[in-house]
């Protein structure tokens, strides 16, 4: 079994407040539009791709993919300040050991919708897709889960993985989606499916 620490854990897990994980900073280009992450209405998200790894860049698209099925929003590749989400080549002291990735969390004085990727950790094509939707999770707003099956578990475990109902009740509080409740009818994925039709 491979454990990946998939981002920092959440004030639920451990972090005192001086260490809230979701509220970093750094030295990248900023996201004028990252309040639009905020829109409970259909958004429509400006990303901004900066990473020497293409296949995380082709891994994040999909994962955006994702989000599009779930949320109603669409997305279009942004190469300037009107992005609302930004990937970027992490610096080394950002991330704990084991540390694949950190995204802002929507809500801390820092935020820019940016989301680092430690690229001292090589991951398969599906593993950047299943911490790409991961990460994209947490800058919508969601937090960590305790549940292991959820895809917002802090840990990357084997078996399937899957938006839970606790998940998409938190997305459903704050984003409009595109199925109605209940969600577990409409909404649920099985992301090991999925990955197996992307292939």
């Amino acid at each position: 079994m491979r454990f990946v620490f998939l981002a920092a854990l959440s004030p639920a897990f451990f972090a005192t407040a001086a260490e809230r994980p979701g509220d970093w900073t750094g030295n990248y280009p900023p996201c004028g539009r990252s309040a639009d992450l905020l829109n409970r209405n259909r958004m429509d998200l400006g990303v901004r791709l900066s990473t020497s790894n293409r296949e995380l860049s082709a891994a994040f698209a999909r994962a955006m993919d994702f989000w599009s099925g779930i949320l109603d929003m669409g997305w279009h590749l942004e190469d300037g300040r009107n992005c609302a989400i930004q990937i970027v080549d992490g610096e080394p002291g950002l991330f704990k050991p084991a540390e694949a990735a950190r995204a802002q969390f929507p809500g801390s004085p820092a935020f820019q919708g940016w989301i680092a990727f430690n690229p001292r950790i090589t991951l398969s094509a599906d593993e950047l897709f299943s911490l790409a939707i991961h990460e994209i999770g947490h800058v919508l707003g969601l937090p960590h889960s305790p549940n292991t099956h959820s895809v917002m578990y802090f840990l990357a475990l084997d078996g399937p993985v899957f938006l839970d109902d606790g998940d998409l009740a938190a997305l459903a509080a704050h984003h409009k989606l595109r199925g109605a409740g209940p969600w577990s009818d409409s909404l649920r994925v099985d992301f090991d499916a999925l990955v197996r039709s992307a292939q």
